[in-house]
């Protein structure tokens, strides 16, 4: 597909949903705080934007999905009705043809199937945006499970990449969010996020990563078989695992005579991955992007396992220094440490109100810390603290907002599984540790 006949694809479909100025004109969405038309938008207008954008992403493929994914897990800069509407996104898609699996497969192996593959089921386990994963058996009798590119992927991604690139120099010429905002950063990072999910090599890679520190971890990460894998197709070790999200589903529906609840323990289930992610997080600084609970399994006697890699999140020991030291300027009330923090990690206007931003920190600080730690939300602290930056136009590094995005995944997890233990009591232990070494 030519770039012009992309551009007029994208065209289209925006004008269809209401939201043709966005790459007609080149103006961006009026968000309050960001320029634009001197208009703030109310709660419900804002998520029927949302609801229209979500449906635009969808029908326009992959990169779109992924560009609204990412979205929604940059709270600090999006309202978020917004936000929460693009957290919708879903990355399940029509399956494509067992003859294209076939010619992926071998194109990238550079082999015939039946030389590598036992057995191979047709049917895909799972469809998504970026690929589908099929259940096979190596001619060695080793179960697996086979990650393959959706055909032609690649050469789309390229061409919106670019046209993005288009949009967002227009973006800067034409408006002043580049005064108020480095939308440009934000384009580098999506494009680099989405180019590595691209490779498969590196989600391997990411797996091989976890799997050095498996022997302090909580999680069995899937094995990576090389010697079949490509940028295309990832072959690994297959988890009979249950989804989480099946038993959070169970755990909803009424007992019935006829339908069984799932016997496991829920408790034990929610303490298990907390640990276990917190332990990625804070003690390892490599840790899973996107534990959502379809990329969780549980095994019979109650193990964990973690299978899609292609988000992982890195933090270099100064990073965990500088959440630390968030996390104790918040607690003790040392706003102005604080201000002066962020001002060294990330990106703080010159204009900025420090006397406004200081007000707002404190009560933000009253509202959440002054209360039973044990009843403090973490998740709603974390959407709060990210808005805050945002009004006041600070810039955060991807890295730090993937934790909180993670954070308020596992927090979403544990209200299902266990709605009585605090995520805040469970990071005491680590805080103790940080803090004890500055």
């Amino acid at each position: 597909m030519s770039h012009l006949a992309r551009y007029s694809q994208i065209i289209s479909v925006f004008i269809r949903y209401g939201l043709g100025y966005w790459v007609v004109e080149q103006i961006p969405l009026p968000l309050p705080g960001f320029g634009g038309p001197n208009r703030n938008y109310t709660e419900a207008e804002l998520a029927l934007i949302g609801a229209r954008l979500r449906g635009a992403l969808t029908e326009l493929g992959p990169t779109f999905i992924k560009m609204g994914q990412l979205a929604s897990t940059r709270s600090d800069i999006l309202p978020q009705p917004l936000v929460k509407e693009l957290t919708k996104l879903q990355d399940q898609v029509r399956p494509f043809s067992f003859l294209e699996v076939q010619q992926v497969i071998e194109n990238s192996l550079q082999q015939r199937m039946n030389l590598v593959f036992r057995e191979f089921d047709p049917k895909p386990l799972a469809a998504a945006s970026i690929g589908q994963v099929h259940q096979a058996i190596l001619n060695s009798g080793e179960k697996v499970a086979v990650k393959v590119q959706r055909p032609r992927i690649r050469e789309v991604a390229q061409i919106d990449l670019e046209i993005f690139g288009t949009l967002v120099a227009q973006f800067e010429q034409k408006t002043e969010w580049e005064k108020l905002y480095p939308i440009r950063t934000l384009y580098n990072e999506f494009s680099k996020t989405l180019l590595e999910e691209l490779d498969f090599t590196n989600e391997g890679r990411n797996m091989e990563t976890l799997a050095q520190v498996k022997k302090r971890s909580a999680f069995i990460i899937p094995k990576v078989y090389w010697e079949f894998s490509h940028s295309n197709v990832l072959t690994q070790e297959f988890i009979p695992g249950i989804p989480l999200y099946q038993i959070i589903t169970d755990l909803s529906r009424p007992k019935t005579p006829t339908a069984e609840k799932l016997e496991y323990n829920h408790s034990l289930i929610a303490k298990h991955l907390s640990q276990g992610l917190l332990q990625q997080i804070l003690r390892d600084g490599k840790f899973h992007g996107d534990p959502h609970p379809g990329n969780i399994l549980i095994l019979p006697q109650g193990e964990i396992a973690l299978i899609d890699f292609g988000i992982f999140g890195t933090l270099t020991d100064q990073n965990r220094s500088e959440l630390t030291a968030i996390v104790a300027a918040l607690i003790r009330g040392k706003d102005q440490k604080l201000l002066d923090i962020l001002s060294r990690i990330g990106i703080v206007p010159e204009n900025i109100d420090q006397t406004q931003f200081l007000q707002d920190i404190s009560a933000l600080r009253t509202k959440h810390l002054k209360r039973d730690l044990k009843k403090i939300e973490m998740g709603v602290a974390i959407q709060d603290f990210f808005y805050l930056i945002n009004r006041h136009g600070i810039y955060i590094p991807s890295q730090f907002i993937l934790v909180g995005k993670c954070i308020l995944t596992l927090e979403g997890i544990l209200v299902q599984l266990d709605p009585g233990l605090s995520l805040v009591e469970l990071l005491k232990p680590y805080s103790r540790k940080f803090l004890w070494k500055k």
